[in-house]
Protein backbone atom coordinates (compact mmCIF):
# COMPACT_ATOMS: atom_id res chain seq x y z
CA UNK A 1 0.00 0.00 0.00
CA UNK A 2 1.37 3.39 -1.01
CA UNK A 3 1.15 5.96 1.78
CA UNK A 4 1.96 9.65 1.83
CA UNK A 5 1.69 12.69 4.08
CA UNK A 6 -0.09 15.77 2.81
CA UNK A 7 1.22 18.93 4.51
CA UNK A 8 -1.12 21.91 4.33
CA UNK A 9 0.83 25.17 4.60
CA UNK A 10 -0.31 28.33 2.81
CA UNK A 11 -2.70 26.50 0.50
CA UNK A 12 -5.56 25.98 2.92
CA UNK A 13 -8.23 24.78 0.47
CA UNK A 14 -9.51 21.60 -1.12
CA UNK A 15 -10.58 23.09 -4.49
CA UNK A 16 -8.18 23.98 -7.31
CA UNK A 17 -5.35 22.46 -5.32
CA UNK A 18 -2.93 20.66 -7.70
CA UNK A 19 -0.76 19.04 -5.03
CA UNK A 20 -3.78 17.77 -3.06
CA UNK A 21 -5.23 16.21 -6.19
CA UNK A 22 -1.88 14.67 -7.02
CA UNK A 23 -1.33 13.06 -3.63
CA UNK A 24 -4.69 11.25 -3.74
CA UNK A 25 -4.12 10.14 -7.32
CA UNK A 26 -0.67 8.70 -6.59
CA UNK A 27 -1.28 7.05 -3.19
CA UNK A 28 -3.63 4.54 -1.58
CA UNK A 29 -3.73 6.31 1.77
CA UNK A 30 -3.09 9.94 2.67
CA UNK A 31 -2.53 11.57 6.05
CA UNK A 32 -3.51 15.26 6.04
CA UNK A 33 -1.69 17.48 8.54
CA UNK A 34 -1.33 21.13 9.48
CA UNK A 35 1.45 22.40 11.77
CA UNK A 36 0.61 25.41 13.94
CA UNK A 37 3.10 28.24 14.16
CA UNK A 38 2.27 31.78 15.30
CA UNK A 39 5.84 33.06 15.28
CA UNK A 40 6.83 36.13 13.28
CA UNK A 41 10.11 37.75 12.31
CA UNK A 42 11.55 39.96 15.05
CA UNK A 43 14.34 42.22 13.73
CA UNK A 44 17.32 43.19 15.86
CA UNK A 45 16.46 45.69 18.63
CA UNK A 46 12.72 45.07 18.24
CA UNK A 47 10.54 42.77 20.32
CA UNK A 48 7.31 42.45 18.37
CA UNK A 49 6.35 39.16 20.00
CA UNK A 50 4.11 36.77 18.10
CA UNK A 51 1.30 37.08 15.60
CA UNK A 52 -1.26 39.86 16.11
CA UNK A 53 -4.71 38.92 17.40
CA UNK A 54 -6.65 39.68 14.20
CA UNK A 55 -4.20 37.91 11.93
CA UNK A 56 -4.22 34.90 14.27
CA UNK A 57 -8.02 34.87 14.41
CA UNK A 58 -8.31 34.88 10.63
CA UNK A 59 -5.71 32.10 10.34
CA UNK A 60 -7.48 29.97 12.97
CA UNK A 61 -10.83 30.43 11.24
CA UNK A 62 -9.23 29.33 8.00
CA UNK A 63 -7.75 26.17 9.52
CA UNK A 64 -11.07 25.21 11.13
CA UNK A 65 -12.91 25.79 7.87
CA UNK A 66 -10.41 23.52 6.10
CA UNK A 67 -10.87 20.88 8.80
CA UNK A 68 -14.66 21.02 8.36
CA UNK A 69 -14.44 20.81 4.57
CA UNK A 70 -12.12 17.80 4.79
CA UNK A 71 -14.45 16.14 7.27
CA UNK A 72 -17.26 16.39 4.69
CA UNK A 73 -15.00 14.28 2.46
CA UNK A 74 -14.40 11.78 5.30
CA UNK A 75 -10.86 13.04 5.82
CA UNK A 76 -9.23 13.96 9.14
CA UNK A 77 -7.00 17.01 9.42
CA UNK A 78 -4.37 16.36 12.10
CA UNK A 79 -3.37 19.66 13.70
CA UNK A 80 0.09 19.43 15.22
CA UNK A 81 2.39 21.77 17.11
CA UNK A 82 6.07 21.54 18.02
CA UNK A 83 9.45 20.90 16.48
CA UNK A 84 9.14 20.22 12.76
CA UNK A 85 11.54 17.28 12.54
CA UNK A 86 10.19 15.66 15.71
CA UNK A 87 6.66 15.88 14.31
CA UNK A 88 7.58 14.26 11.01
CA UNK A 89 9.77 11.61 12.65
CA UNK A 90 6.85 10.51 14.82
CA UNK A 91 4.56 10.42 11.78
CA UNK A 92 7.14 8.32 9.92
CA UNK A 93 7.25 5.81 12.77
CA UNK A 94 3.51 5.58 13.48
CA UNK A 95 2.14 6.11 9.98
CA UNK A 96 4.92 4.48 8.01
CA UNK A 97 5.78 7.06 5.37
CA UNK A 98 8.50 9.62 4.77
CA UNK A 99 6.93 10.99 1.56
CA UNK A 100 5.53 14.50 1.91
CA UNK A 101 3.35 16.26 -0.65
CA UNK A 102 2.47 19.93 -0.50
CA UNK A 103 2.85 23.34 -2.05
CA UNK A 104 6.19 24.87 -2.97
CA UNK A 105 6.42 27.95 -0.77
CA UNK A 106 8.35 31.18 -1.07
CA UNK A 107 10.11 32.70 1.92
CA UNK A 108 13.26 32.19 3.93
CA UNK A 109 11.62 30.35 6.83
CA UNK A 110 9.45 28.24 4.53
CA UNK A 111 12.30 27.11 2.30
CA UNK A 112 14.55 26.45 5.30
CA UNK A 113 11.94 23.98 6.55
CA UNK A 114 11.91 22.22 3.19
CA UNK A 115 15.71 21.89 3.16
CA UNK A 116 15.74 20.68 6.76
CA UNK A 117 13.27 17.91 5.97
CA UNK A 118 15.29 16.79 2.97
CA UNK A 119 18.44 16.69 5.11
CA UNK A 120 16.54 14.37 7.46
CA UNK A 121 15.75 11.93 4.65
CA UNK A 122 12.18 12.94 3.92
CA UNK A 123 11.12 13.01 0.28
CA UNK A 124 9.27 16.19 -0.70
CA UNK A 125 6.98 16.27 -3.74
CA UNK A 126 5.92 19.91 -4.13
CA UNK A 127 3.71 21.76 -6.60
CA UNK A 128 3.26 25.44 -7.51
CA UNK A 129 -0.25 25.63 -6.05
CA UNK A 130 0.06 29.29 -5.12
CA UNK A 131 1.28 30.61 -8.46
CA UNK A 132 -0.82 32.12 -11.20
CA UNK A 133 1.82 31.02 -13.71
CA UNK A 134 3.96 27.94 -13.22
CA UNK A 135 7.68 28.59 -13.43
CA UNK A 136 8.09 26.42 -16.53
CA UNK A 137 5.49 28.58 -18.30
CA UNK A 138 7.33 31.86 -17.72
CA UNK A 139 8.90 33.59 -20.74
CA UNK A 140 12.03 34.05 -18.59
CA UNK A 141 14.58 32.00 -16.76
CA UNK A 142 14.51 33.14 -13.12
CA UNK A 143 17.95 34.72 -13.39
CA UNK A 144 16.66 36.78 -16.36
CA UNK A 145 13.70 38.23 -14.45
CA UNK A 146 13.61 42.00 -15.14
CA UNK A 147 13.89 44.55 -12.37
CA UNK A 148 10.85 46.51 -13.59
CA UNK A 149 7.33 45.07 -13.30
CA UNK A 150 6.08 46.60 -16.57
CA UNK A 151 8.65 44.63 -18.56
CA UNK A 152 7.59 41.44 -16.79
CA UNK A 153 3.88 42.11 -17.24
CA UNK A 154 4.00 42.85 -20.96
CA UNK A 155 5.98 39.75 -21.79
CA UNK A 156 3.93 37.50 -19.51
CA UNK A 157 0.65 38.78 -20.93
CA UNK A 158 1.90 38.03 -24.43
CA UNK A 159 3.64 34.69 -24.00
CA UNK A 160 2.51 32.95 -20.77
CA UNK A 161 -0.44 30.61 -20.33
CA UNK A 162 -2.56 30.34 -17.19
CA UNK A 163 -3.34 26.74 -16.29
CA UNK A 164 -6.91 25.51 -16.09
CA UNK A 165 -8.67 25.18 -12.74
CA UNK A 166 -7.94 21.73 -11.32
CA UNK A 167 -11.04 19.57 -11.07
CA UNK A 168 -12.22 18.27 -7.71
CA UNK A 169 -10.11 15.80 -5.74
CA UNK A 170 -11.15 12.15 -5.69
CA UNK A 171 -10.75 11.58 -1.95
CA UNK A 172 -10.12 8.02 -0.80
CA UNK A 173 -11.60 6.58 2.33
CA UNK A 174 -9.38 6.92 5.38
CA UNK A 175 -9.26 3.61 7.22
CA UNK A 176 -7.33 4.24 10.43
CA UNK A 177 -7.25 7.00 13.03
CA UNK A 178 -3.81 7.85 14.41
CA UNK A 179 -2.68 9.33 17.70
CA UNK A 180 0.30 11.65 17.71
CA UNK A 181 1.92 13.08 20.83
CA UNK A 182 2.15 16.59 19.36
CA UNK A 183 -1.49 16.91 18.37
CA UNK A 184 -3.02 20.29 19.15
CA UNK A 185 -6.33 22.10 18.87
CA UNK A 186 -7.49 25.39 17.45
CA UNK A 187 -9.46 27.74 19.65
CA UNK A 188 -10.72 30.99 18.17
CA UNK A 189 -9.77 33.90 20.40
CA UNK A 190 -12.72 36.00 21.50
CA UNK A 191 -11.84 39.11 19.52
CA UNK A 192 -14.71 41.25 18.30
CA UNK A 193 -14.48 43.10 15.01
CA UNK A 194 -14.29 46.87 15.31
CA UNK A 195 -17.62 48.42 14.33
CA UNK A 196 -15.90 50.36 11.54
CA UNK A 197 -13.72 47.47 10.34
CA UNK A 198 -13.24 47.42 6.58
CA UNK A 199 -12.57 43.69 6.82
CA UNK A 200 -15.29 42.01 8.91
CA UNK A 201 -15.08 38.76 6.92
CA UNK A 202 -14.42 35.28 8.30
CA UNK A 203 -11.42 33.22 7.25
CA UNK A 204 -11.55 30.06 5.19
CA UNK A 205 -12.20 28.68 1.73
CA UNK A 206 -15.97 28.68 2.23
CA UNK A 207 -16.00 32.41 2.98
CA UNK A 208 -13.40 33.20 0.32
CA UNK A 209 -15.60 31.63 -2.34
CA UNK A 210 -18.58 33.53 -0.95
CA UNK A 211 -16.68 36.81 -1.22
CA UNK A 212 -15.49 36.02 -4.76
CA UNK A 213 -19.02 35.23 -5.86
CA UNK A 214 -20.49 38.32 -4.22
CA UNK A 215 -17.87 40.79 -5.46
CA UNK A 216 -18.24 39.60 -9.05
CA UNK A 217 -21.75 38.28 -9.49
CA UNK A 218 -23.59 39.89 -6.58
CA UNK A 219 -22.53 43.49 -6.15
CA UNK A 220 -20.60 43.64 -9.45
CA UNK A 221 -17.97 45.55 -7.50
CA UNK A 222 -15.34 44.34 -9.93
CA UNK A 223 -16.84 46.48 -12.71
CA UNK A 224 -15.95 49.61 -10.66
CA UNK A 225 -12.71 48.39 -9.08
CA UNK A 226 -10.32 50.81 -10.82
CA UNK A 227 -12.41 53.79 -9.69
CA UNK A 228 -12.88 52.64 -6.08
CA UNK A 229 -9.59 50.86 -5.27
CA UNK A 230 -8.07 53.90 -3.55
CA UNK A 231 -10.95 54.09 -1.09
CA UNK A 232 -10.53 54.07 2.68
CA UNK A 233 -13.95 53.27 4.16
CA UNK A 234 -16.14 50.19 3.79
CA UNK A 235 -15.92 46.64 2.50
CA UNK A 236 -16.58 47.37 -1.17
CA UNK A 237 -13.88 49.82 -2.28
CA UNK A 238 -11.61 46.83 -3.03
CA UNK A 239 -12.02 43.11 -3.63
CA UNK A 240 -10.66 42.02 -0.22
CA UNK A 241 -9.36 38.86 -1.93
CA UNK A 242 -5.81 39.38 -0.62
CA UNK A 243 -6.43 37.71 2.75
CA UNK A 244 -7.82 34.59 1.11
CA UNK A 245 -4.97 34.53 -1.40
CA UNK A 246 -2.39 34.91 1.36
CA UNK A 247 -3.47 31.70 3.09
CA UNK A 248 -4.34 29.93 -0.14
CA UNK A 249 -8.01 29.51 0.67
CA UNK A 250 -8.60 31.02 -2.79
CA UNK A 251 -6.22 30.27 -5.64
CA UNK A 252 -5.08 33.04 -8.01
CA UNK A 253 -5.92 30.75 -10.93
CA UNK A 254 -9.53 30.39 -9.80
CA UNK A 255 -9.87 34.16 -9.37
CA UNK A 256 -8.33 34.75 -12.81
CA UNK A 257 -10.70 32.39 -14.61
CA UNK A 258 -13.71 33.73 -12.70
CA UNK A 259 -12.81 37.25 -13.85
CA UNK A 260 -12.48 35.99 -17.44
CA UNK A 261 -15.91 34.38 -17.13
CA UNK A 262 -17.30 37.68 -15.84
CA UNK A 263 -15.76 39.51 -18.78
CA UNK A 264 -17.39 37.08 -21.21
CA UNK A 265 -20.83 37.16 -19.61
CA UNK A 266 -21.21 40.64 -18.09
CA UNK A 267 -18.63 43.25 -19.04
CA UNK A 268 -14.96 43.69 -19.84
CA UNK A 269 -13.46 47.06 -18.90
CA UNK A 270 -10.46 48.73 -17.27
CA UNK A 271 -11.62 47.60 -13.83
CA UNK A 272 -11.84 43.91 -14.67
CA UNK A 273 -8.39 44.11 -16.25
CA UNK A 274 -6.99 46.01 -13.27
CA UNK A 275 -7.76 43.17 -10.88
CA UNK A 276 -5.83 40.80 -13.16
CA UNK A 277 -3.10 43.45 -13.22
CA UNK A 278 -2.91 43.20 -9.40
CA UNK A 279 -2.68 39.39 -9.59
CA UNK A 280 0.29 39.85 -11.92
CA UNK A 281 1.99 42.16 -9.38
CA UNK A 282 1.57 39.42 -6.78
CA UNK A 283 3.03 36.90 -9.21
CA UNK A 284 5.95 39.17 -10.07
CA UNK A 285 6.95 39.51 -6.43
CA UNK A 286 6.87 35.74 -5.92
CA UNK A 287 9.45 35.40 -8.68
CA UNK A 288 11.43 38.37 -7.38
CA UNK A 289 11.97 36.31 -4.23
CA UNK A 290 13.00 33.26 -6.23
CA UNK A 291 15.64 35.37 -7.95
CA UNK A 292 16.76 37.57 -5.04
CA UNK A 293 16.26 35.12 -2.20
CA UNK A 294 16.86 36.33 1.35
CA UNK A 295 18.01 39.74 0.10
CA UNK A 296 14.36 40.85 0.21
CA UNK A 297 14.63 40.79 4.03
CA UNK A 298 17.85 42.83 4.18
CA UNK A 299 18.07 46.59 4.64
CA UNK A 300 19.67 47.19 1.23
CA UNK A 301 17.18 44.90 -0.51
CA UNK A 302 17.79 43.50 -3.98
CA UNK A 303 18.76 46.78 -5.64
CA UNK A 304 21.03 48.42 -3.08
CA UNK A 305 20.52 51.69 -1.24
CA UNK A 306 20.70 53.75 -4.46
CA UNK A 307 19.03 56.80 -2.89
CA UNK A 308 21.47 56.85 0.05
CA UNK A 309 18.88 56.70 2.81
CA UNK A 310 19.96 56.34 6.42
CA UNK A 311 17.45 53.75 7.70
CA UNK A 312 18.12 54.62 11.35
CA UNK A 313 17.13 52.41 14.28
CA UNK A 314 15.33 54.92 16.49
CA UNK A 315 12.98 53.06 18.83
CA UNK A 316 11.23 56.18 20.09
CA UNK A 317 10.25 57.36 16.60
CA UNK A 318 9.26 53.82 15.58
CA UNK A 319 7.00 53.47 18.61
CA UNK A 320 5.20 56.70 17.75
CA UNK A 321 4.67 55.43 14.22
CA UNK A 322 3.58 51.93 15.27
CA UNK A 323 1.06 53.23 17.85
CA UNK A 324 -0.40 55.95 15.64
CA UNK A 325 1.05 58.82 17.67
CA UNK A 326 3.19 60.70 15.15
CA UNK A 327 0.92 63.75 15.19
CA UNK A 328 0.31 63.38 11.43
CA UNK A 329 -3.43 62.65 11.32
CA UNK A 330 -3.57 60.69 8.07
CA UNK A 331 -0.67 58.47 9.11
CA UNK A 332 -1.98 57.95 12.63
CA UNK A 333 -5.49 57.06 11.43
CA UNK A 334 -4.14 54.36 9.14
CA UNK A 335 -1.91 52.90 11.83
CA UNK A 336 -4.78 52.81 14.32
CA UNK A 337 -6.93 51.01 11.78
CA UNK A 338 -4.22 48.38 11.34
CA UNK A 339 -3.78 47.84 15.08
CA UNK A 340 -7.52 47.70 15.80
CA UNK A 341 -8.61 45.58 12.81
CA UNK A 342 -5.60 43.87 11.23
CA UNK A 343 -6.31 45.59 7.93
CA UNK A 344 -5.28 48.72 6.04
CA UNK A 345 -6.06 49.96 2.55
CA UNK A 346 -3.45 49.91 -0.21
CA UNK A 347 -3.45 53.72 -0.19
CA UNK A 348 -2.80 53.70 3.54
CA UNK A 349 0.03 51.18 3.28
CA UNK A 350 1.90 53.28 0.75
CA UNK A 351 1.57 56.39 2.89
CA UNK A 352 2.59 54.93 6.24
CA UNK A 353 5.55 53.13 4.65
CA UNK A 354 6.74 56.30 2.95
CA UNK A 355 6.33 58.25 6.19
CA UNK A 356 8.38 55.78 8.22
CA UNK A 357 11.22 55.72 5.69
CA UNK A 358 11.26 59.29 4.38
CA UNK A 359 9.86 61.46 7.18
CA UNK A 360 11.09 59.52 10.21
CA UNK A 361 14.19 58.09 8.50
CA UNK A 362 13.65 54.65 10.10
CA UNK A 363 14.79 51.24 8.89
CA UNK A 364 12.06 49.92 6.58
CA UNK A 365 12.68 46.34 7.77
CA UNK A 366 11.10 47.30 11.10
CA UNK A 367 7.98 48.50 9.31
CA UNK A 368 7.76 45.36 7.20
CA UNK A 369 8.08 43.20 10.33
CA UNK A 370 5.34 45.21 12.06
CA UNK A 371 3.06 44.61 9.08
CA UNK A 372 3.95 40.91 9.24
CA UNK A 373 2.72 40.84 12.81
CA UNK A 374 -0.62 42.50 12.22
CA UNK A 375 -1.87 42.17 8.65
CA UNK A 376 -4.67 39.68 8.13
CA UNK A 377 -3.55 39.40 4.51
CA UNK A 378 0.15 39.07 5.29
CA UNK A 379 1.91 37.45 2.35
CA UNK A 380 5.68 37.09 2.54
CA UNK A 381 6.68 38.36 -0.88
CA UNK A 382 3.90 40.92 -1.36
CA UNK A 383 4.70 42.47 2.01
CA UNK A 384 8.48 42.55 1.86
CA UNK A 385 8.77 43.42 -1.84
CA UNK A 386 6.27 46.27 -1.54
CA UNK A 387 8.22 47.66 1.40
CA UNK A 388 11.44 47.40 -0.62
CA UNK A 389 9.71 49.22 -3.46
CA UNK A 390 8.58 52.17 -1.33
CA UNK A 391 11.97 52.28 0.42
CA UNK A 392 13.91 52.53 -2.83
CA UNK A 393 15.82 49.25 -2.49
CA UNK A 394 13.60 47.01 -4.62
CA UNK A 395 12.01 46.83 -8.07
CA UNK A 396 12.04 50.53 -8.79
CA UNK A 397 14.21 53.31 -10.12
CA UNK A 398 12.15 56.15 -8.63
CA UNK A 399 12.34 57.47 -5.08
CA UNK A 400 8.71 57.31 -3.92
CA UNK A 401 7.85 59.99 -1.36
CA UNK A 402 4.23 60.61 -0.38
CA UNK A 403 3.04 63.87 1.13
CA UNK A 404 0.48 62.79 3.76
CA UNK A 405 -1.30 66.16 3.78
CA UNK A 406 -1.71 66.11 0.02
CA UNK A 407 -2.79 62.47 0.13
CA UNK A 408 -5.39 63.20 2.82
CA UNK A 409 -6.74 66.06 0.72
CA UNK A 410 -7.05 63.75 -2.29
CA UNK A 411 -8.44 60.61 -0.65
CA UNK A 412 -10.04 61.81 2.61
CA UNK A 413 -11.20 65.26 1.62
CA UNK A 414 -14.13 65.36 4.04
CA UNK A 415 -12.04 63.91 6.88
CA UNK A 416 -14.43 61.02 7.61
CA UNK A 417 -11.75 58.36 7.58
CA UNK A 418 -9.57 60.27 10.02
CA UNK A 419 -12.59 61.01 12.23
CA UNK A 420 -13.39 57.30 12.49
CA UNK A 421 -9.95 56.23 13.69
CA UNK A 422 -8.80 59.31 15.58
CA UNK A 423 -12.23 59.99 17.12
CA UNK A 424 -11.96 63.70 16.65
CA UNK A 425 -13.52 66.24 14.32
CA UNK A 426 -11.65 66.75 11.06
CA UNK A 427 -14.21 67.89 8.49
CA UNK A 428 -17.35 69.97 8.63
CA UNK A 429 -19.51 67.32 10.24
CA UNK A 430 -18.57 64.94 12.99
CA UNK A 431 -19.38 61.24 13.14
CA UNK A 432 -21.43 59.96 16.08
CA UNK A 433 -19.57 57.29 18.01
Amino acid sequence: MKKAIYWFRNNLRIKDNPSLKRVFEENDEVLCIYIKNYNIYNPNKLKLGSMGVYRKKFLDETILDLKANLKKENQTLYILEGDLIEIFNEIKIKYGSEIIYGTREVGWYEQSNEKNLEKNNFKLILSDDQNLINEEDLPYQINELPLIFTHFRKKVEKFSKIRDVVRNVNFKKQSINYNFSMESTIEIDKVENHKFSNFPFLGGESYGEERLNDYLWGSHGISRYKETRNGLIGTEYSSKFSSYLALGSLSPVKIYHEIKKYEENVTKNESTYWLIFELLWREFFRYVYKKGGKKIFFKNGINGNIFKKNFHSNLEKFEKWSTGKTGEDFIDANMKELIQTGFMSNRGRQNVASYLVNNLDINWVWGAAFFEKHLIDYDTTSNWCNWMYISGVGNNVKNWIFNPNRQAEMYDKDGKYREIWLQKKIGQQNILF
